[in-house]
Formats: C-alpha cells, sequence, structure tokens
C-alpha cells in the first residue's frame, strides 16, 4: 500500500510503506540540507563531569554516576522550552540515562552527504529496556521529529504520544523519516484509533549508529511515552527530538455588517501559529488596518488608503464607514505578531464591499376613502337601516 503526504521541500518523497499504514515516508536525500536551521534537544552536562548519567544495572548494581532516585530525572531544553527526560527502571537489569556526547547524528558514514546535520550533539535520552518519557509544558512544535539511533539486537520499542492532559494522541498519520542508507529498523503503526502508536525493532546484530525519525503531525504532544525492551545485557537505543525552522503566524480575517455610510463593520480574525507560539495582543503586538480601494482586489494594505487602524490588542475591531467612503471597496487587514519566535506574520485582506448610502425607503400612505366614496356608503348604511325598520 502507498500513503502520500504533500511536502514543501524537494528533497522528501513519498514513498511504499515498508511495515504498517501511516501518512507517508519520508526520504532525506544528500545535499538537500534538509536539517539546515533546525533545532535539536540539549541537556546540561552533568556535574559529575561525565558526559552523561547512566544507571548501569549489569552486575545488579548502580555504576559510577547514578542516575537520581525514583529511576532518574534530568531536565534540558528544546525550542526555549523546558525537557524532561525520565527513565522507570524495571526490575530487569537496565541501561539508562542522559548522553551529551558523541555527536553520532553527524556522522557521514551512513547518513547522506550534507543534510545540514549539527555540528554540535544533540542532547539525548536512552535506555535498553523499561519505560521512559520526554515531556515538556507545553506542545512540541508541530513537524517536530523524535529522533531514532542505533536499533539493534531484536531491540523492540514502542512510542506512544500523548497530550499536556496525559490523554492518547493518535499517531496513525505520523510520517516515518528515513535518513540512514542503511538499517532502516522494521517501523509501523499498532493499536486502534484514536490511540494509534508506532513499534520500532530490528534483528540486526551490530547497527552502526544510524538514525532515523517519526515526525509528529499533531499540534498538541507533550509527551512521549517509550516502552523498550532489549533481550540480551548492554547497550540502548538513543532518542533525541528535532523541529524544523520557527515560521511565522497566521491570522484569517472575517466580517460582519454591511458596508453602509454611517453603519458599523465589525472585523474578527482567527490566529494559529505551528510552533504553539501564542499571540501578542499588546500595543505592539497583532494590528489591523481598514483600507478603502477603487479597486475591487486588494492583497496589502499599502495598495490602498488606510482610514483607520492600530493595535487589534488581540480582540475584535469596529469601523464606521463615512460619506467619502462612499463608492470605494473596503477591506479588512490583519498582520499578526507573535509572541515569541518568528515575526511579524503575511498581512492577509479580506474583502467587506462596495461602500453605499443606505436606501431610505419613503413611508407609504395608507389607503383611505375620497369625501364622494364616504358621503355615498353613510347614505347606504343608512337606507338599509330604514328598510329593516319598515319591514
Amino acid at each position: 500500500m502507498k500513503y502520500c503526504a504533500e511536502v514543501l521541500l524537494s528533497s522528501l518523497a513519498c514513498i511504499g510503506v515498508l511495515n504498517g499504514a501511516h501518512a507517508a515516508e519520508i526520504t532525506v536525500t544528500a545535499d538537500s540540507n534538509y536539517f539546515l536551521g533546525w533545532s535539536f534537544s540539549t541537556f546540561p552536562r552533568p556535574a559529575v563531569g561525565t558526559t552523561y548519567w547512566y544507571y548501569q544495572n549489569t552486575t545488579g548494581l548502580p555504576g559510577a554516576d547514578v542516575l537520581p532516585a525514583g529511576g532518574g530525572q534530568t531536565v534540558g531544553a528544546f525550542n526555549g522550552n523546558p525537557l524532561t527526560w525520565t527513565v522507570d527502571p524495571p526490575t530487569r537489569l537496565i541501561t539508562a540515562g542522559v548522553w551529551a556526547g558523541t555527536n553520532y547524528f553527524g556522522n557521514p558514514s551512513y547518513l547522506p552527504a550534507n543534510i545540514g546535520a549539527p555540528s554540535t550533539p544533540p542532547g539525548q535520552g536512552f535506555i535498553s529496556r523499561g519505560t521512559a518519557s520526554f515531556s515538556s509544558p507545553v506542545p512540541f512544535r508541530q513537524g517536530s521529529v523524535l529522533f531514532i539511533q542505533d536499533v539493534d539486537g531484536n531491540e523492540n520499542f514502542k512510542f506512544s504520544f500523548l497530550d499536556c492532559a496525559g490523554n492518547p494522541v493518535d499517531a496513525g498519520d505520523f510520517d516515518f523519516l528515513r535518513i540512514s542508507t542503511s538499517n532502516t529498523p522494521s517501523h509501523g503503526i499498532e493499536g486502534t484509533a484514536p490511540a494509534q502508536y508506532w513499534r520500532v525493532t530490528s534483528a540486526l546484530g551490530n547497527d552502526p549508529n544510524t538514525v532515523n525519525g517519526i515526525a509528529i503531525t499533531a499540534p498538541n504532544v507533550c509527551r512521549i511515552d517509550v516502552d523498550g525492551d532489549k533481550p540480551s545485557i548492554g547497550g540502548s537505543v538513543n532518542l533525541f527530538l528535532g523541529s524544523p525552522p520557527n515560521v511565522v503566524p497566521t491570522a484569517v480575517p472575517a466580517v460582519s455588517g454591511p458596508p453602509l455610510v454611517g453603519g458599523t463593520v465589525t472585523g474578527t480574525y482567527t490566529y494559529a501559529d505551528l510552533d504553539n507560539n501564542t499571540e501578542d495582543a499588546t500595543s505592539a503586538g497583532t494590528s489591523y488596518a481598514f483600507v478603502v480601494s477603487p479597486n475591487s482586489t486588494l492583497s496589502h494594505s499599502s495598495e490602498g488608503t488606510v482610514t483607520q487602524g492600530g493595535p487589534s490588542n488581540g480582540g475584535a475591531v469596529t469601523y464606521s464607514p463615512s460619506a467619502s467612503d462612499e463608492g470605494q471597496y473596503l477591506y479588512f487587514c490583519v498582520t499578526p505578531i507573535a509572541s515569541a519566535g518568528a515575526n511579524p506574520g503575511l498581512e492577509v485582506c479580506t474583502p467587506v464591499g462596495q461602500v453605499s448610502i443606505p436606501v431610505v425607503t419613503a413611508p407609504q400612505p395608507v389607503p383611505g376613502l375620497s369625501f364622494p366614496s364616504l358621503f355615498g356608503l353613510t347614505a347606504l348604511v343608512g337606507l338599509l337601516g330604514w328598510r329593516r325598520r319598515q319591514g
């Protein structure tokens, strides 16, 4: 079966799904600079002076650099938001922790050349078996990728996605990002909607730290749960996060009320930001403009005359067309501003209509009777009354 998703970069290809139905399998090609400008997860260098914290239980005892009590929790950052990697060791032997050392993602020996891999190693969490979670207090940026590195030795990993309230987010239309030129692990969707999850596994005996990923297409994922099982002792799967460059916010304006001189037109808009950046509703934030133009089409406020404008303060605004606007076409334009990230958004204008003067309809006279008609009617009524008395 083949599934396709529209993509914006020429380096992306929609190809047949290997294992299970999902939106698309995207291949990162050589010389595409696919990851140029991306942001990646970071973790602080542990205070003990090593490049990682770990819980190594191959002998039944913790290793030298032990994760904090309760399974271990360390906080890093991702897109400027706190990122937590939590490990819950099982009763079985486990290797788990946080890695901030070698940049296997930048190793060109098994990745396509010139894909824009980061020069600084991303902060990674790793685990051999048991459960772990990446979590953030705000949703991960839509389009973020969970990178999965070094899957081999019959390792079997389940990845579930949840919102900020801990409810499952269906991963049935998440894309698989194929990066490595060798050892693409078996991957696919399991479970039933609306709680489908991903399964990734590989029977390869020794993987050269290849990297692939799962692209998060939903806008409300705040947590990724990892359930891992490695049959043999030693080794682990490394996991980290990345996201494409921040994009500017968008606004969809709307209007109500006819464009009549002396009337009232109300302008509203719907704000959106793929990076989950909130709107700046201050005086320096999102702005609006009512514009008149002799032209029936307009794409930017500069193409007409601004008759009223300023900060929207995040709400509705009104305008009363004047007599000088008569015959002109009226437009409502909005320029969205996010409180953080890339700014400003593209100004978008929507037509209100051609301004006109209200048509006043003169009151119609009530149909009445003329004097002769009234005299005749009175006489007839009197005659009928007289005849009844005679009878």
